[in-house]
């Protein structure tokens, strides 16, 4: 075991010098900004945003290289409208090209809108949709397996509050059919994935709850029929929005909100967190946990899945912005903190993608700068966005995480519990934990399928534990 964890360290350290990292600022007009980035097909980055062109905000793409240089700029838009895409992750890319949803606005007419690119991004077409005074926008969309689209945001035509909006159209953006869902009070759709039954399952935020706001989900069949609505976070106090779901390469659902938590010891509700709640295909909650520091304003971005199903989220604490990994199973694996090279303060990082080498690229706004400017930050596959990095813990996400060996809770601090998914009775086991640099630390005979593991005497860290051929990681605190 030992040599084999010195051979996948080894690998690591070796790859992640093959990957490029970078920490970058642009100003290419007035407010500029990212909400959205992507790996191009020759490993570049595109990224999706806004800036005043001409008067007027206009949708900006922005070609990145493989080390942040600028390869080109193009703007959408003209002298009379406003032009908005949706919020973070809205850029798709879909039969050989892209697509953005977002809105059009002049002074007294809004149309939400639905643009297609080719992959050179020179535009094939663009729909409008809803043209008049109401308050009728896209925040996001998918391609659905018609080739269609399915898109989803905001209307006040019926309620002055808002109700989430539902629009399916062709593979032409011709409108097909549209729905809209909620309460008296405020509600709308921000984020929206394709379920396993083929239906639809929208995340956003709503206020019919009475609290000031809960993270929403809604749940349709393939046409839009409502089946039900759901909400989450605390119901004693206003939450977060939806901005993100996921489904996982386990066959499962995943998204993030923030909420306040409760403090396990006074048991008062006394700070902000970030959540993560994982779903099953019936959409009952396996697993939610929250994260963050106590007494301090925490939340979370946007969440993307990585090749091997650990869980990436951009997170902000108070002034702090960072990368978040998470195992499949929601234990911490990692946090690193960024700063823009001339800010730090009024940042934040909207979005994170996985890059073809393992790394991860994210995007933001930097806005105490006059004027603000767009962030970019490169990292390898540690959450380093400079070498010399500390990168032990980054070969963990590689091992046999494997539901058959629970524990709990995790991250611990004296006590580890240890539950053994098996149908036999287990009479003796070795139980083994093993450092970061494979070096055995404990090794003792535990007996039967349930086992308390007094762990009071390691230092803080990550740690493999071994039984049988099971391992799995924890977190002594």
């Amino acid at each position: 075991m030992k040599h084999i964890l010195s051979i996948i360290f080894l690998s690591v350290i070796i790859n992640s010098h093959c990957q490029t990292r970078f920490n970058k600022t642009y100003s290419v007009n007035y407010t500029p900004g990212l909400r959205n980035i992507t790996e191009y097909n020759d490993s570049s980055y595109i990224g999706l945003g806004f800036d005043r062109y001409q008067s007027k905000l206009n949708i900006l793409i922005i070609k990145l290289g493989l080390n942040g240089d600028t390869l080109w700029t193009k703007h959408y838009g003209d002298t009379i409208y406003d032009y908005y895409h949706g919020l973070r992750n809205c850029l798709k890319s879909n039969n050989y090209g892209y697509s953005i949803a977002g809105s059009r606005h002049d002074t007294t007419n809004i149309s939400s809108m639905l643009m297609k690119f080719d992959s050179n991004f020179d535009t094939l077409w663009t729909q409008y949709y809803f043209n008049n005074t109401n308050f009728t926008v896209f925040y996001n969309h998918i391609q659905t397996e018609d080739k269609g689209f399915a898109l989803v945001g905001v209307t006040d035509e019926s309620d002055p509050d808002g109700d989430v909006l539902l629009v399916k159209t062709d593979s032409l953006g011709n409108m097909q059919w549209y729905k809209k869902y909620g309460t008296p009070a405020y509600d709308f759709g921000i984020s929206i994935i394709r379920t396993y039954d083929e239906g639809y399952l929208i995340g956003g935020f709503s206020e019919g709850n009475g609290d000031g706001g809960e993270g929403y989900l809604i749940k349709t069949d393939s046409l839009g029929n409502l089946e039900w609505t759901q909400y989450y976070g605390n119901p004693l106090y206003a939450d977060g929005s939806i901005y993100s779901i996921l489904k996982t390469i386990d066959n499962k659902y995943i998204f993030s909100l923030s909420t306040y938590a409760v403090d396990p010891v006074s048991q008062t509700v006394s700070y902000y967190k970030y959540s993560l709640i994982k779903l099953d295909t019936n959409f009952s909650i396996i697993w939610q946990k929250n994260y963050g520091i106590p007494s301090i304003y925490t939340g979370m971005g946007s969440i993307s899945e990585a090749s091997n199903g650990d869980i990436l989220g951009t997170i902000s604490n108070n002034n702090l912005i960072g990368l978040y990994r998470f195992s499949a199973d929601g234990d911490s694996i990692w946090k690193r903190y960024y700063s823009p090279p001339s800010s730090t303060t009024k940042n934040i990082l909207y979005t994170v993608q996985q890059t073809k080498d393992n790394g991860f690229i994210m995007a933001g706004v930097v806005y105490n700068n006059a004027p603000q400017q767009i962030w970019v930050v490169k990292v390898d596959s540690c959450g380093c966005d400079t070498a010399g990095c500390n990168c032990n813990n980054n070969f963990i996400s590689k091992t046999n995480d494997i539901n058959e060996l629970l524990l709990y809770p995790n991250p611990a601090n004296n006590k580890l519990f240890i539950n053994i998914n098996n149908e036999k009775k287990i009479k003796t086991n070795r139980l083994q934990i093993f450092d970061l640099y494979g070096r055995e630390i404990k090794n003792l005979k535990i007996t039967g399928n349930k086992y308390c593991l007094n762990i009071s005497g390691l230092n803080k860290g990550m740690y493999l534990i071994k039984i049988g051929d099971k391992v799995k990681r924890f977190i002594k605190e």
